[in-house]
């Protein structure tokens, strides 16, 4: 029996996310200012056909599956392939306050800018100038320069992802982007939710770091970066 987090993005812009979304029948995707994501209730090439049609020629989505897959190269072209480990939270931490939880402010509209910059440079997923409409996203400063955030995403309910996880490479070390990940889980615990998130397969590091928090590696998945044709 197929998992809920098989198809996260199809369950999320149908459920906790379906404020931010388009999804016309059987295909759907964000919006374009908010995040890449595009899903299908079901893949097979009849629901690909319509999520092309529901495109416009040129735009970049993010598609995920357990399976590789090929896709029509007259209709589709992969411009990143990334083999991903999908983590969720299993078990809990001894506590969820760091000495760096005194440091945590909630980002808004005006952090954008520099959320952008750090995102750009760290890279830890998509960020696009409203991502931000996901909420909950928090931060730690440093002589009022942001040096690490992390926040949430996807939100397949009942599941909730932990995302844009980061810290400037003049601050790492300190612990900031645990103590931030924490923060964001409480809030998810908090509000009856699971937390789980993506890695890349080969970022062993981030993979331990995620476990001795109390995440497990549940499944693997590529996700593909494509541009309509």
């Amino acid at each position: 029996m197929s998992h809920l987090l098989d198809n996260m993005i199809w369950q999320a812009i149908t459920t906790g996310n379906k404020d931010i979304a388009v999804v016309d029948g059987d295909a759907g995707f964000y919006r374009p200012e908010i995040a890449p994501f595009a899903a299908m209730k079901v893949w097979n090439e009849a629901n690909l056909d319509k999520l092309h049609a529901l495109l416009s020629s040129g735009r970049r989505v993010a598609l995920s599956y357990l399976n590789e897959s090929k896709l029509d190269v007259n209709k589709w072209q992969v411009l990143h392939h990334l083999d991903c480990c999908q983590m969720v939270y299993e078990r809990p931490v001894d506590s969820f306050v760091t000495s760096q939880s005194p440091l945590i402010i909630s980002l808004a509209d005006e952090h954008i800018p520099q959320m952008l910059e750090l995102t750009a440079l760290t890279k830890p997923g998509p960020f696009f100038e409203r991502t931000i409409e996901f909420g909950n996203y928090f931060g730690i400063f440093k002589e009022n320069k942001l040096v690490a955030m992390a926040g949430q995403r996807m939100h397949p309910v009942p599941y909730m992802e932990v995302s844009a996880v980061c810290t400037h490479p003049d601050h790492r070390g300190h612990g900031y982007a645990k103590a931030l990940m924490l923060h964001v889980m409480k809030l998810i615990l908090d509000n009856s939710f699971t937390p789980f998130l993506h890695v890349l397969t080969s970022n062993t590091g981030a993979i331990q770091l995620y476990e001795s928090i109390g995440f497990r590696i549940r499944t693997r998945l590529w996700i593909d970066m494509v541009k309509r044709l």
